[in-house]
């Protein structure tokens, strides 16, 4: 059987999305996803909860979908990809990891990645002193390797992730293949076309409560609808009672960000908070991504998956499934409570936390409650 991998999100699962699916299907037997759990790498909850968007990938092409760890999902694109591409390694079943990009030059990307892997001396004293300088990693990345790579591999978001996918199946030593195709909508366009449209004009039709079922295969207007800004509030009280030790340990929480935000809890929302924090060092991202790793607790840097948590499978994916008991380096997670919970305790706390951004209330304790959606 020969197994195709996707890094995805499905924030929320559109018709693009099914798409890349269908394009997967053409060339392998089965598809398997690793999607983002209850937060996603922008740095907010994702607008569905994870079996909704696992359901509708299961039943729009994917035979399995598994769990990115929050650590991961909760992670610039460096730490993103890492975990994606890690947890598809450990499945041991995939041929190969399919993404798209606005580029659509396998051989130029990877050309490109061999490049950033092996940099010079040199470029990496550039990306050090503009960092000093005050510019965000990706930005000082960009002017270091000016006149090396094309710009637009270097700012260009999926072509960004293309990279780090590349990279990390290099520094793995993976024999699995990666695979682009183009993009049917610019990560950011705010526009459709032909019933393709990127899924931040998605969230925005959402949030202007416009009808976007047109867009996406799979009906979620019964869905609990969730929201950042309800963490508003709980972000607030955090500050103000755990002091700079709320950002203990935390990845990306320098120095002075607690002054930074402290200065700013007067503004009405997360997002105002955020947006009145940025400057040209901390992106909009990099700022939310860092709260709600302190929200969340999740301490440290980098590492590797401990466990593959299942989300959904059809009669395919279960193959899979027997396939992996013989092939998986880590063990798969298919009931919460079997499994040790301390382990699996940044992604348990997620899903809690998660629950209060919804527009309608939810039980707590959900992933001991919820089994995957088997079809």
């Amino acid at each position: 059987m020969k197994i195709a991998a996707v890094i995805c999100e499905y924030n929320p699962f559109h018709n693009g999305h099914k798409y890349q699916l269908d394009l997967a299907r053409r060339d392998f037997d089965a598809v398997l996803c690793v999607m983002s759990g209850s937060f996603v790498e922008r740095g907010e909850v994702a607008v569905f909860d994870k079996w909704k968007r696992a359901y509708a990938a299961i039943i729009n092409g994917a035979d399995l979908v598994f769990e990115l760890g929050t650590r991961y999902s909760l992670s610039s694109a460096n730490g993103f990809a890492s975990g994606a591409v890690k947890t598809i390694i450990r499945t041991g079943v995939a041929d190969a990891i399919i993404f798209g990009s606005e580029v659509n030059d396998i051989k130029k990307l990877s050309e490109a990645a061999d490049t950033m892997l092996f940099e010079s001396p040199e470029i990496s004293q550039k990306i050090k002193s503009a960092l000093s300088d005050g510019l965000s990693y990706p930005m000082a990345q960009k002017e270091a390797f000016d006149g090396i790579i094309d710009e637009d591999l270097l700012t260009k978001p999926n072509n960004l992730l293309a990279l780090e996918y590349i990279m990390a199946l290099k520094r793995n030593n993976s024999s699995i293949v990666p695979i682009t195709h183009p993009r049917t909508a610019d990560f950011f366009s705010d526009i459709e076309k032909d019933g393709f449209a990127s899924a931040s004009y998605i969230r925005t039709k959402m949030r202007k409560g416009e009808d976007f079922s047109h867009l996406t295969p799979y009906d979620f207007s019964n869905c609990a609808v969730y929201d950042t800004n309800k963490l508003t509030d709980i972000f607030k009280f955090m500050m103000i009672t755990k002091g700079e030790a709320f950002f203990a340990d935390i990845p990306d929480a320098e120095n002075g960000i607690y002054n930074r935000f402290l200065k700013n809890l007067d503004k009405s929302s997360f997002d105002e908070i955020i947006d009145a924090c940025i400057t040209k060092r901390y992106t909009r991202a990099r700022l939310k991504r860092t709260v709600l790793r302190a929200l969340l607790g999740i301490h440290g840097g980098y590492r590797d998956p401990q466990y593959l948590r299942v989300l959904a499978a059809n009669e395919k994916g279960r193959e899979i499934l027997s396939l992996m008991k013989k092939r998986a380096s880590l063990p798969i997670v298919t009931k919460v409570a079997d499994f040790p919970k301390d382990v699996m305790a940044e992604d348990i706390r997620a899903t809690d936390i998660a629950a209060l951004c919804a527009n309608v209330p939810q039980k707590t304790g959900r992933d001991f409650l919820t089994s995957p959606v088997m079809i």
